[in-house]
C-alpha cells in the first residue's frame, strides 16, 4: 500500500486515542494502589492495637496473683504476731511477771534485730506503767498514750476486740516511727485495765517487700483499710504517717471485694503503674502491688515502631515504583510519536528512491499480498499506480512469459525456505519494449509470528546487455588460460557490472549460472556478513591508493553453504582523472587449505581454555581468540612481546609463580590455581596447566592452558565466611545450641553455652561431626531418653515444634526448645535450644513457700493444709485416688513449757517436733500446722492398721525426742495423736477434722501420751 497523508493523519488520531486510555488506566491504578495501602495501614494499626491490649492483660494477671501470694504471706506473719500478744497479754493478766518477761525477751531474739521496737503495757488511764525499752531499775518517766489511736479503739470497744493494728505514728518512748499492734488488757473481773502494745518497725516489713521484686521500680504497698500507709518497699519515709489519695481510697473501699485492680496511676515517686490488691485474710489490712507500666510496655512499643519503620519504608519503595511505571508509560508515549514522525519521513524518502521499495507477506488464507509498495514499484513494472494498486495479477500480466514460472518457482522457494528472495526476469512494457528486474527481498519476522519480506525492485536492463558481451569475451578468455582452474571476473565500474565466468559460478556450486548479471552490491550480497566490511576496505584502498587487491573471502553457494575464495584483481582501465573505469580479476578455491587452517583454530580458539604460548623469558608469543579478549588482546594479530607481568595483581605474585618455571624443566608438566588480572582490570582465578611445547627442550616456549573456576573460588570463600559468622552467633548466644541432620543422627553444630550447661566433659571440637549418641552417653538418663526420643521423631520426619521443662541432679531447671529446619518444603534438619531458668524457678518456689509455709516452723499453713486435704476428698468421691488417714496431733502441757522456759523456748520446741515428725514422714505424706502446738498429718493410702501403726511410730518418736535449753536440762514432751481414715463416703473436710479432732481429746482425756483412732463408738462413749 502507498503512505498518504489520510494514512498519516488517522495514525495520528489513533495514537491520541491510545494515550488518552494509557492515561485512564495509570490514573485508575494509582487509585486502587492508595486504596490498597490504606486497606493494608488499617490492619496493621489495628494488630498493633491488639498486641498493646494482651500486654496489658498479661500484666494485669501477674500483678493480681503477685498480690494474692503476698496478702497470704502477710496474713501468716499477723497470726502469729496475734497469738503471741495474746499469750502476753495472758501472762501479763495472770500476774506472772517472770514468765511476761520471758516471753518479751523470747519474742525480741525470736525476730531479726530491729523488727520490734519495743512492747509495752499502758494501764486504763493511758500512762506506759512497762516499757521493754527502759532497762534500768528506776521507774520510767510517766507518759501518756491514751490520745493514741490504739488506744482510743480498746477504750471503747465493746465487746472486747482482738489485736488492733494502728497507724504507724513516732513513739513517745522510743522516738521511731513503728506500726502498734496492741490488745486490751483486763483484770479478774473482765473489766478494762489497759493495753498491751507491741511496736513493729516499719521498716523491716519495707526490707521484706524489697527481697521480692526484682526491678526496683516495681512497689508494693501494705496499707490498712482506711489507706493509711504500713510499710512500703520503697520511698518508705516519705509515706510514713500518711494516707493514700481519695481517689485510691474509693477504689479500696468496697469491704465487699476481697480483691481489685486499678490504674494505671502515677505514684508519689512519678513512675506509672499498674496496681492490684488484696485484703488480707482476717485482719484489716490491704496488700496493693504496682508493676512499672513503662517496663511492660517498653518492649512492644519498640517492635511496633520497628514494624511501622520497615512497613513504611515498603509502601514508599511500592509508590516509588508506580511512579516508575508512570515514567516508564510516558517514555513510551514518546517513543511511539516519534516513530509515527519516523513513519512519514520514510514515506516522502521513499517517493524518492531510485527503482521500486515493496513488503510482501502471507494473508490467513496463506495467499501473497503486498503490504506496502512506494510508487517507483509501479513505475519499473509500466503500471499505473493509482489504478493497480496492490493488484498482483497486474503485476503477473507484466511479467514476460517465459519469466513467469521461474517468477513464481523464486517466490514459492522463498516462502517455503523462509529465506531470502533474489531473482531476475523480464517484464513487457507497452512503450519501450523489455526491462530487464532485477529483485531483491529479505525475511523478518515479526512479534506475532509472521514472517514478512522487506526488497526492493532495480531496472537492470542496461547491465544484462553489459553481461552478455562480458560472457563472449570470457569465452574468448578462457580458451587462453583452460589449463588454469581459476574463475575469471570482470567489473564495469561505469556501469557497475560484475560478470563472472563459468568457473567462477563452478567454485560456488552454481553451474546454471543462476545469479546472472550482479551489480557491486549484488556481489557484496553473496558474500559472508562477515566478510564485507573487510572486501570492500582492501577494494576501496586498491582504487584509490593502487594497493594490491587479494583477499580472501566466502562466498554463497547455491546450497546455502559458504565457500572459501581467494580474490585477485586490479584495475586495468582509468580514465583521465584516475577514475576507475574497469578491473580484472581471478577467484581461487582454497576452501581446502582452509578447513586445515580452521581445523587448527578450532583446536585452540574454539574450545572452553584460554591458551596461551609463553618464552622461557616469560614473554607471551601466542594467545588463543578466548585468552586474547580476555586479556584485552587483538585475536586477529599476534601479540607483540608482553611480558606475563601485566597479568599478575602484584609483583610479589609473579615473582611467587616463577618456581613453577622451574619445575617445568624438571617434571615437564605443571599445575597450580592462580588469580590473574584481566584486561578490564578485574582479577580472577584460574586453574592452569602448563606443559613444554618441545619437551626436549627445557629453555623451550611453554603453552599455558587456562579454565576459569573464579566463579567457584569466590563460592567457596563466601561459603567460608558464612560459616564462620554462624558460628560465631551459635557461639555467642546465650543459650546451649545443638543442631543435628535431618535424621536426627549427626551433630552438626554446637557452642560452649550447651557443652558448660549440660556438663559434658568433652570440648565442642569433639562433638561437631559425631553422632548424636556420642553426646547423649554423657547425659543423664532422663535428659538422654528425651534428645533419643527427638532424635527418633526427626529421623522419622515427623518431629513438631515442641518445649519441655527439666531438672538437672545438680539442682538447675532446663527448658528445651525444638524446632524443624526447613527451607522450601525441604527438611535441612533440627536445632534444640537449651535454657537455663533456674533463677526463675527458684523465685517461683519462694513465692509458693511463702504462700504456703507456716513462718515459724516451715511445715504448711492452715490454709495450705486444708486446700490440699478438700482436693485429695474430691479426688477420693470421684474414684480418683486411694483412700488416706488423718491424724492430729498436739502437744501435751504446751502451756506449761511455754510458761516454765518462755516462749522462745516453746518455739522451738515446735520446730524440732515438726523436723523429727518430717523425717518419720514418706514423700507423699505431708504435715502442717493448724494453729499454736496443734498440728495434722496426711497419710496417703493407708488403711486404719497401717495407719495406727504409723501413728504409734510418730508418739514414740517425740516421746524420745530431747530439747536442749542452755543452762538447764534437756526439755522431754509426748504428743497425744488422733487418727480418722478418711473414706469416699466423708462429705467434707470439717467433719474429717471433727472425727480426728474428737479422737485426740479422747486421748488427752485418758492419759495423753497415746494414740486413739476414731470410730461411731467413740462419739457415744464421750456422751457418756
Amino acid at each position: 500500500m502507498l503512505l498518504s497523508p489520510l494514512g498519516l493523519s488517522q495514525s495520528s488520531a489513533a495514537f491520541s486515542r491510545s494515550r488518552a486510555r494509557t492515561a485512564v488506566a495509570i490514573l485508575v491504578g494509582a487509585c486502587v494502589m492508595v486504596f490498597a495501602a490504606a486497606v493494608y495501614w488499617a490492619a496493621l494499626l489495628n494488630s498493633h492495637s491488639y498486641l498493646r491490649s494482651y500486654t496489658q492483660d498479661q500484666a494485669w494477671v501477674r500483678v493480681t496473683q503477685m498480690s494474692r501470694a503476698i496478702a497470704a504471706h502477710v496474713g501468716s506473719m499477723f497470726s502469729g504476731l496475734d497469738y503471741t500478744l495474746r499469750d502476753l497479754a495472758r501472762d501479763y493478766e495472770t500476774g506472772e511477771r517472770s514468765t511476761f518477761l520471758r516471753g518479751v525477751q523470747a519474742l525480741q531474739t525470736t525476730y531479726p534485730s530491729g523488727t520490734v521496737v519495743q512492747v509495752a503495757v499502758a494501764d486504763a488511764q493511758g500512762r506506759v506503767v512497762y516499757s521493754s525499752l527502759n532497762t534500768s531499775e528506776q521507774p520510767p518517766e510517766v507518759v501518756s498514750i491514751d490520745d493514741r489511736e490504739h488506744f482510743q479503739a480498746h477504750l471503747k470497744a465493746s465487746p472486747p476486740s482482738g489485736m488492733y493494728i494502728g497507724p504507724p505514728v513516732q513513739g513517745r518512748v522510743s522516738q521511731r516511727w513503728s506500726i502498734q499492734l496492741s490488745r486490751a488488757l483486763h483484770d479478774r473481773q473482765g473489766q478494762f485495765a489497759g493495753v498491751l502494745v507491741l511496736s513493729l518497725s516499719p521498716q523491716f516489713l519495707s526490707q521484706q517487700l524489697q527481697s521480692i521484686y526484682d526491678n526496683p521500680r516495681d512497689v508494693i504497698l501494705l496499707l490498712r483499710d482506711d489507706g493509711t500507709y504500713l510499710a512500703r518497699s520503697q520511698r518508705q519515709e516519705e509515706v510514713l504517717g500518711r494516707r493514700v489519695s481519695a481517689d485510691w481510697q474509693v477504689m479500696l473501699s468496697a469491704a465487699a471485694e476481697v480483691q481489685g485492680s486499678y490504674g494505671p496511676v502515677t505514684g508519689p515517686d512519678g513512675i506509672q503503674r499498674l496496681y492490684a490488691w488484696s485484703r488480707v485474710h482476717d485482719y484489716p489490712i490491704l496488700v496493693s502491688t504496682g508493676l512499672d507500666s513503662q517496663a511492660v510496655h517498653d518492649p512492644l512499643n519498640q517492635a511496633i515502631a520497628q514494624s511501622l519503620w520497615r512497613n513504611g519504608l515498603g509502601t514508599a519503595l511500592i509508590f516509588l515504583g508506580a511512579m516508575l511505571t508512570a515514567w516508564l508509560a510516558f517514555l513510551r508515549w514518546r517513543e511511539e510519536g516519534q516513530r509515527l514522525q519516523s513513519e512519514q519521513r520514510f514515506a516522502r524518502l521513499s517517493q524518492e528512491v531510485p527503482g521500486g521499495l515493496f513488503q510482501y507477506g502471507l494473508d490467513a488464507q496463506g495467499n501473497g499480498v503486498l503490504l506496502f509498495s512506494n510508487p517507483g514499484f509501479y513505475a519499473v513494472h509500466c503500471i499505473d499506480a493509482t489504478a493497480a494498486h496492490g493488484d498482483l495479477q497486474a503485476l503477473v500480466r507484466r511479467v514476460h512469459p517465459a519469466d513467469v514460472r521461474g517468477l513464481r518457482a523464486s517466490i514459492a522457494q522463498a516462502i517455503e525456505g523462509r529465506k531470502t528472495w533474489v531473482h531476475k526476469y523480464r517484464v513487457v512494457c507497452p512503450v519501450g519494449g523489455t526491462r530487464w528486474l532485477h529483485g531483491h527481498a529479505q525475511p523478518q519476522p515479526e512479534q506475532d509470528g509472521a514472517l514478512l519480506w522487506h526488497g526492493y525492485i532495480l531496472d537492470v536492463t542496461q547491465d544484462e546487455a553489459l553481461q552478455n558481451a562480458l560472457r563472449q569475451s570470457e569465452e574468448r578468455l578462457r580458451l587462453t588460460i583452460g589449463a588454469v582452474r581459476d574463475g575469471l571476473w570482470q567489473w564495469d565500474c561505469e556501469k557497475d557490472t560484475v560478470v563472472w565466468d563459468a568457473r567462477c559460478y563452478e567454485i560456488v556450486g552454481r553451474p546454471d549460472q543462476s545469479l546472472g548479471a550482479l551489480g557491486l552490491s549484488g556481489f557484496v550480497e553473496q558474500l559472508h556478513p562477515a566478510d564485507r566490511a573487510r572486501v570492500c576496505a582492501r577494494l576501496e584502498q586498491h582504487l584509490a591508493e593502487g594497493e594490491p587487491f587479494r583477499v580472501e573471502m566466502r562466498l554463497r553457494q547455491q546450497d546455502g553453504g559458504w565457500r572459501w575464495v581467494e580474490s585477485r584483481g586490479e584495475v586495468t582501465l582509468r580514465d583521465a582523472q584516475g577514475r576507475a573505469l574497469r578491473m580484472l580479476g581471478m577467484h581461487s578455491d582454497i576452501q581446502e587449505r582452509v578447513d586445515q587452517t580452521h581445523l587448527v583454530s578450532a583446536l585452540l580458539d574454539r574450545g572452553s581454555a584460554l591458551v596461551l604460548v609463553a618464552s622461557h623469558e616469560r614473554q607471551m608469543v601466542y594467545a588463543n581468540q578466548r585468552a586474547a579478549e580476555y586479556f584485552g588482546l587483538d585475536p586477529h594479530r599476534p601479540p607483540e612481546p608482553l611480558s606475563f607481568r601485566v597479568m599478575h595483581g602484584s609483583q610479589e605474585s609473579f615473582e611467587r609463580f616463577g618456581p613453577l618455571y622451574q619445575r617445568l624443566k624438571t617434571e615437564g608438566v605443571v599445575r597450580a590455581e592462580w588469580e590473574l588480572r584481566g584486561g578490564d582490570g578485574r582479577l580472577c582465578w584460574f586453574d592452569m596447566q602448563g606443559t613444554l611445547l618441545d619437551p626436549s627442550d627445557p629453555e623451550g616456549n611453554v603453552i599455558w592452558t587456562l579454565f576459569d573456576v573464579d566463579a567457584r573460588h569466590r563460592a567457596e570463600a563466601e561459603l567460608a565466611q558464612t560459616r564462620l559468622r554462624m558460628e560465631a552467633v551459635i557461639d555467642r548466644f546465650p543459650s546451649g545450641i545443638l543442631v543435628s541432620d535431618s535424621r536426627g543422627q549427626t551433630i552438626l553444630a554446637a557452642n560452649d553455652m550447651l557443652v558448660s550447661m549440660l556438663d559434658v566433659p568433652l570440648p565442642v571440637s569433639d562433638l561437631v561431626g559425631q553422632r548424636l549418641q556420642h553426646l547423649v552417653e554423657h547425659l543423664p538418663a532422663d535428659l538422654a531418653e528425651l534428645v533419643n526420643a527427638d532424635a527418633q521423631c526427626a529421623g522419622q520426619a515427623e518431629g513438631e515444634p515442641g518445649r519441655m521443662l527439666y531438672a538437672l541432679p545438680s539442682g538447675r531447671h532446663l527448658e528445651v526448645d525444638r524446632w524443624p529446619l526447613r527451607k522450601d518444603q525441604r527438611d535441612l534438619g533440627w536445632c534444640w535450644v537449651f535454657h537455663d531458668v533456674t533463677d526463675y524457678k527458684q523465685r517461683e518456689s519462694q513465692l509458693e513457700a511463702l504462700a504456703t509455709s507456716d513462718p515459724l516452723t516451715g511445715a504448711r499453713n492452715r490454709r495450705a493444709f486444708l486446700a490440699q486435704m478438700d482436693m485429695k476428698l474430691e479426688r477420693l468421691r470421684l474414684g480418683m485416688g486411694r483412700s488416706f488417714a488423718l491424724i492430729m496431733l498436739d502437744v501435751d502441757h504446751f502451756k506449761r513449757v511455754n510458761d516454765t522456759y518462755g516462749h522462745a523456748v516453746g518455739d522451738e520446741v515446735l520446730k524440732q517436733l515438726v523436723v523429727a515428725v518430717t523425717k518419720e514422714l514418706r514423700k507423699e505424706d505431708m504435715l502442717g500446722r493448724l494453729g499454736g502446738e496443734e498440728f495434722a498429718v496426711l497419710l496417703a493410702g493407708l488403711d486404719q492398721d497401717v495407719a495406727l501403726k504409723r501413728a504409734e511410730s510418730l508418739r514414740q518418736t517425740v516421746e524420745r525426742l530431747r530439747v536442749e535449753v542452755p543452762g538447764q536440762a534437756p526439755i522431754r514432751f509426748t504428743v497425744s495423736l488422733g487418727v480418722c481414715v478418711v473414706a469416699h463416703s466423708d462429705v467434707s473436710v470439717a467433719l474429717c477434722l471433727e472425727r480426728a479432732d474428737a479422737a485426740m481429746y479422747h486421748a488427752k482425756r485418758h492419759g495423753r501420751n497415746r494414740v486413739t483412732c476414731w470410730s461411731p463408738s467413740l462419739s457415744e462413749l464421750d456422751a457418756a
